[in-house]
């Protein structure tokens, strides 16, 4: 059985449940526009430096919220993949962000790649079919993800081009950098 079709199956379960992944990261409570969930650090792993949480945007029409997923080191983040969700509590999109968006440090392709060739939280460090599904997109997923951090960088180039002389990791109107839809078909 495929990464996708793991991911299809468990999604499926919890909507035979009446939850959803979101639900499962709220633990319950209601949604908070920007409140970080299940917790302020959301969930990570020391072992393989892995951490994600959900949260949504006030006003957001687009999506119900998304997931966040970092690498983790001592002193910064690296931001590797936004995951977006649709009310139904399924992935609809993936999306890389501008450095201002997220408060990470700049990292190349190459180690971004790396990092999510790497992905893999342990189940024991958050409600596990939380991270299953967090787990399951990232195989499921792997070159849609790995393919966005090389258009991350071609969007930063086009606009360093277009903007000579300008910082991009400042500008506030470039947010979203790479994006992808997906179906788990």
């Amino acid at each position: 059985m495929t990464a996708a079709d793991r991911l299809r199956r468990l999604l499926g379960e919890l909507e035979r449940a009446g939850t959803t992944v979101m639900a499962l990261a709220r633990r319950g409570r209601p949604q908070t526009p920007w409140t970080l969930y299940p917790g302020e650090h959301g969930v990570f792993d020391r072992t393989t430096r892995c951490q994600f949480y959900y949260h949504a945007h006030a006003g957001a029409t687009h999506e119900a919220g998304h997931f966040h997923t970092v690498r983790l080191f001592p002193d910064r983040t690296a931001h590797l993949v936004a995951i977006s969700m649709t009310d139904a509590g399924w992935p609809q999109r993936l999306f890389t962000l501008n450095l201002w968006a997220i408060g990470d440090a700049y990292a190349p392709p190459a180690p971004l790649k790396r990092w999510v060739r790497e992905w893999r939280l342990a189940e024991a460090h958050g409600e596990p079919r939380l991270v299953r599904f967090v787990n399951l997109v990232f195989a499921a997923f792997r070159p849609e993800i790995e393919r966005l951090q090389d258009e991350k960088v071609a969007a930063l180039r086009a606009w360093r081009a277009a903007h000579p002389g300008r910082d991009p990791f400042e500008d506030r109107s470039l947010e979203v950098l790479s994006e992808v839809a997906i179906e788990i078909g």
